[in-house]
């Protein structure tokens, strides 16, 4: 059954109860620009020092119990082949809620569309923007300016998303290990940021890369047409 995310309303309202809303310190609405521009150029360097000062912000914000790695693993594999699956705001995308995640959208969460976050302090950003191009040769190209601009360097493989040529880059920092795609369809460019605490890492992304499959691009509404 799908369903929007204004349908699930009362759901996130008793979410938020659950854990108190943090802001990341990106700057609320002053900073809506830099969607598009973090991920169609995949500045991996900024968005990851974000991941590593969220998480310890994040640090006494859960009042849920904590699942066992095990559970929460076998409950989100399920998940992937059975998990309820909404369609974004932006109607660009939609993707399967694991149970028991937290969904975060608005300012909290830029520049991405939403994040939806585990007990066990696992998260999984989502952000789609639609840019010039439409081929992943000149997702690349950008990715690799902007990584050099900030002096940052990162490994990339070439992978699929539901058939989708994609981008995979994982990197190691102080708080956090992170596993993001990028991919880009009907001139959207489509970004998924997986962000793990180090020492569960090699036991997640395997079922991540599964849960990754999941998220699915749509086809872009038409833009409204401008008035002369």
């Amino acid at each position: 059954m799908k369903i929007s995310l204004e349908q699930m309303g009362k759901m996130k309202e008793r979410r938020q109860q659950l854990a108190p809303r943090r802001g990341i310190g990106l700057g609320g609405d002053k900073n809506r620009w830099a969607q598009p521009l973090l991920l169609t150029f995949g500045v991996l360097f900024v968005v990851a020092i974000v991941a590593d000062l969220v998480r310890l912000q994040l640090g006494g914000a859960f009042t849920q119990q904590l699942e066992s790695v095990q559970e929460e693993l076998q409950q989100l594999a399920h998940d992937c082949t059975g998990g309820q699956r909404v369609t974004a705001d932006s109607k660009l995308f939609s993707f399967v809620l694991p149970a028991g995640w937290m969904i975060r959208t608005g300012d909290e969460v830029a520049p991405y569309d939403l994040a939806l976050v585990s007990p066990n302090r696992v998260s999984v950003s989502l952000s789609a923007a639609r840019v010039p191009f439409d081929d992943l040769p000149s997702l690349f190209k950008a990715m690799s300016q902007r990584e050099r601009e900030y002096s940052v360097r990162s490994e990339v493989q070439t992978c699929f998303v539901r058939g989708i040529p994609a981008a995979r880059r994982e990197m190691q920092l102080m708080k956090t290990r992170i596993l993001v795609v990028d991919f880009v369809k009907d001139h959207v460019a489509h970004q998924i940021f997986c962000d793990v605490p180090p020492e569960l890492y090699d036991q997640y992304r395997p079922t991540l890369l599964k849960f990754i499959e999941t998220y699915q691009a749509l086809p872009p509404p038409a833009l409204p047409k401008k008035t002369p």
